[in-house]
């Protein structure tokens, strides 16, 4: 497939030329795509310089075209203006316009009115629309590229609800990103008002009513060893996210946390540094290890995955978690025994296979995505990116119903679980809210995995927010503890009047767990106990005005 980029001003009769010739080989080659944008006279010479500071090229006339590779990714290949592109499609396809220039200049006057005009009701038609702005960080994901089709569609929030959707992603990725948002565009979409790509997160946030943060952070091999597989830069990333979005993101805003890694305790991050934010209102989704599992009993029992309900994914998403089947049920089980579509029957009776359960079922749930992923030769990313979306769905929507489903939540004592984390839990959906479901019963067993997944959570906690000591120390000591953090000792830093403020390793393999961490967590717990007016400027820089870059990282 070979997708062409024509722009041009309105009143350029040689971007008229272009355009007509453009349609000539879309009409007749059928790896032939082209895509148009049209600008006014006054918005030209801002745009192309834009585009061509963006792209590293050096044009200045109108019309500009180019090539993308959709094969490869990256930069597109510029071809030239009007005379370069005739060239090509004469070399390449046989085919050249034999436009005249009376045609050409009529054309062209025609293109301008016309613009005209369309910039004029698209203008009256964004006035009368208030749409819901999202934004989606690690854009360039392939799980990122298949929420936006979803969203576009209306198959996420509705069909009557109109999205702006703005892309997050590093600077080095923006050129592909772009290409997404041209191909989005191409779904001719009736419900997307937009989408923008952002290289800034205080941009990308700022005003969102759903933020959905898809962000992956490579772990070193101490993160692994020393700190149980928390990142460093997921730290601070999560840490930034919350502080833009407690100053800038509407008030209401819903966070989504998903994709890979430690989730429970980048939410938690993002909580502290976010104290206007309702806990309630920041959600981890284990939906796709729950299809996963929904899936493998359907297998087993050879019905459609969408009839297993109420199988519930206990715990730490992206670390411990536990596949409870106790209460799932299944519906549309050609059996012996039938009912009306409301008829369901106990998973456990269904299998009845009780070695498989413990043993095979769990296996394949555990093994179940690398070895999706071998055969695919590449990541899931369609399953994931609908996962996420069908959680957004029924947290606005509400699912049908009684069925449970697994969420990700800021504990309330649910449980028996200690408060200050988030834990995955069984949870009803209504229209604009959760609930948990406060009945299950506890069994020995059950209980047994929740207090090892509380353990993994506390020990993830503490790696910022450390436990209080049980002795306090003297009061000449008490500078000197302040630098003390987590399972080991570290020095604070270099005494009044050094600027550099270098840490000094004791030789224990716990102290490379403080460092900048230990920084997070102050700022942190000052950040959840003080007004956002009256934030530092060290605070104030980290959620910075548009103006200033916030990159976001791991992406």
């Amino acid at each position: 497939m070979a997708k062409f980029v024509i722009a041009g001003k309105a009143d350029c009769p040689y971007y008229a030329r272009v355009e007509l010739l453009a349609d000539e080989l879309n009409a007749n080659l059928p790896d032939f795509s082209v895509h148009k944008i049209v600008k006014q006279p006054k918005e030209w010479e801002k745009w192309l310089l834009e585009t061509c500071n963006q792209n590293g090229w050096s044009y200045s006339k109108s019309p500009i075209v180019w090539r993308e590779l959709l094969d490869r990714g990256g930069a597109g290949v510029l071809i030239g203006g009007s005379n370069e592109f005739q060239e090509y499609a004469f070399g390449y396809y046989g085919i050249s316009s034999k436009q005249m220039s009376t045609d050409m200049t009529k054309i062209s006057r025609e293109n301008f009115d016309t613009k005209v005009i369309v910039d004029t009701e698209e203008e009256h038609r964004l006035s009368l629309s208030k749409p819901l702005h999202i934004c989606i960080t690690n854009a360039s994901s392939p799980m990122a590229y298949h929420m936006v089709n979803e969203m576009a569609r209306g198959d996420v929030l509705g069909s009557s609800v109109e999205v702006s959707i703005r892309l997050l992603t590093r600077p080095e990725k923006k050129t592909y990103v772009e290409g997404q948002c041209m191909e989005a565009f191409d779904l001719a979409s009736p419900l997307l008002r937009g989408v923008k790509v952002c290289t800034d997160a205080t941009e990308a946030l700022s005003g969102v009513h759903v933020a959905v943060f898809l962000d992956e952070f490579p772990l070193t091999d101490d993160e692994k060893e020393n700190l149980g597989g928390v990142s460093k830069a997921g730290c601070e990333q999560f840490a930034m996210y919350g502080r833009i979005l407690n100053q800038f993101a509407q008030q209401d805003v819903r966070v989504v946390i998903a994709g890979k890694g430690k989730l429970n305790f980048s939410a938690l991050i993002l909580k502290h540094n976010a104290p206007r934010i309702a806990r309630q209102n920041i959600i981890i989704t284990p939906r796709h290890q729950e299809n996963q599992a929904k899936a493998a009993i359907a297998r087993k029992i050879n019905v459609n995955s969408a009839g297993v309900a109420d199988l519930i994914v206990w715990g730490n998403v992206g670390g411990m978690t536990h596949t409870d089947i106790t209460k799932a049920r299944v519906f549309k089980y050609e059996g012996a025994i039938w009912g009306p579509p409301s008829y369901s029957r106990p998973v456990m009776e269904v299998v009845h296979d009780e070695k498989w359960l413990q043993n095979e079922f769990r296996q394949l749930i555990k093994n179940h995505a690398d070895a999706l992923e071998i055969m695919l030769n590449h990541r899931t990313a369609m399953s994931e990116a609908h996962a996420v979306n069908s959680v957004i769905t029924h947290w606005f929507n509400g699912s049908s119903g009684d069925e449970v489903f697994s969420l990700g939540v800021y504990s309330e004592g649910w449980y028996d679980l200690p408060g200050d984390i988030f834990f995955s839990l069984p949870v009803k959906f209504q229209k604009g809210t959760w609930e948990v479901v406060q009945d299950r019963q506890i069994t020995p067993e059950l209980q047994q995995e929740l207090d090892g997944i509380k353990q993994e959570l506390l020990h993830e906690r503490y790696v910022i927010f450390p436990p209080p000591k049980q002795d306090t120390p003297p009061p000449e000591e008490a500078e000197e503890e302040e630098g003390k953090k987590v399972f080991g000792e570290q020095e604070a830093g270099a005494e009044d009047g050094d600027d550099k403020g270098e840490k000094a390793n004791t030789g224990d393999a716990s102290d490379s767990r403080s460092g900048h961490l230990s920084r997070i967590a102050e700022e942190t717990e000052t950040d959840a106990t003080k007004d956002i007016d009256s934030l530092s400027e060290t605070d104030k820089s980290k959620a910075a005005t548009p103006a200033t870059p916030a990159t976001p990282q791991g992406q």
